[in-house]
């Protein structure tokens, strides 16, 4: 049986961040003098990585200035340091879908997101249990955002397992995107940022609308592979 590896997102598939994120946000706006945004305008800037976050969310005539962008980016990633565990929690029963899962197969199991590595892996190692993932990678220097695939296939390298054999699981058009570039199944989950009809355009294999359905669809996939 070949090796196959199942990579998740963080924000809004594997744990409920928002709020912190939007608390961080307008903690950098107010400092840098902008007017604040509302969380649904967060929610529709979000999901290719803190730099564009930070670019969508300042005000549109300074959002071609790439040294304002760097400067507003290093205020946010000040203000997510403070308040990036306080409303943040993983949704209900994807820890236990995950855990059931990995032990009655032999997938491996990775975290892949465009939020910063550093705040990925703490956030992982604080709210799910110890070595129920192999790998945890957020957006690092040198390496493109998703949906570029190259972080993905990385991934896939250092599980052992390949593409094909591969399925990419997240709440985004962009997860989607990510997973069909690098040659993955992508599969969709309905309790995160974006509406499932979203999710459907983006060709997302199948969509879940719970853990527990999650791990339904998932067991006999990667029980084929």
């Amino acid at each position: 049986m070949a090796s196959y590896a199942l990579i998740l997102d963080l924000d809004g598939t594997l744990a409920y961040t928002i709020d912190d994120i939007h608390t961080a946000v307008n903690g950098m706006l107010m400092r840098l003098g902008y007017k604040t945004r509302t969380k649904n305008d967060i929610l529709k800037f979000i999901n290719n990585g803190a730099r564009e976050l930070v670019r969508r969310s300042l005000p549109r005539e300074v959002q071609a200035s790439e040294m304002i962008v760097d400067s507003a980016l290093a205020t946010y990633e000040e203000e997510y340091a403070k308040c990036y565990m306080e409303k943040t929690y993983p949704y209900e029963g994807i820890s236990e879908a995950l855990t059931e899962l990995k032990a009655e197969t032999k997938v491996k199991l990775a975290v892949l997101s465009n939020k910063q590595d550093k705040f990925v892996k703490d956030i992982i190692a604080k709210i799910f249990p110890e070595k129920l993932f192999t790998l945890v990678c957020g957006q690092a220097p040198g390496m493109p955002a998703k949906p570029d695939p190259s972080a993905l296939l990385r991934i896939c390298k250092r599980l052992g397992a390949k593409p094909e054999s591969t399925i990419m699981v997240g709440d985004s058009d962009v997860d989607m995107k990510t997973a069909k570039n690098a040659g993955a199944m992508p599969i969709g989950v309905s309790w995160g940022y974006r509406d499932p009809d979203v999710l459907r355009e983006a060709e997302a294999s199948l969509i879940a609308e719970s853990p527990e359905q999650l791990f339904d669809i998932l067991l006999p996939l990667v029980r084929k592979k």
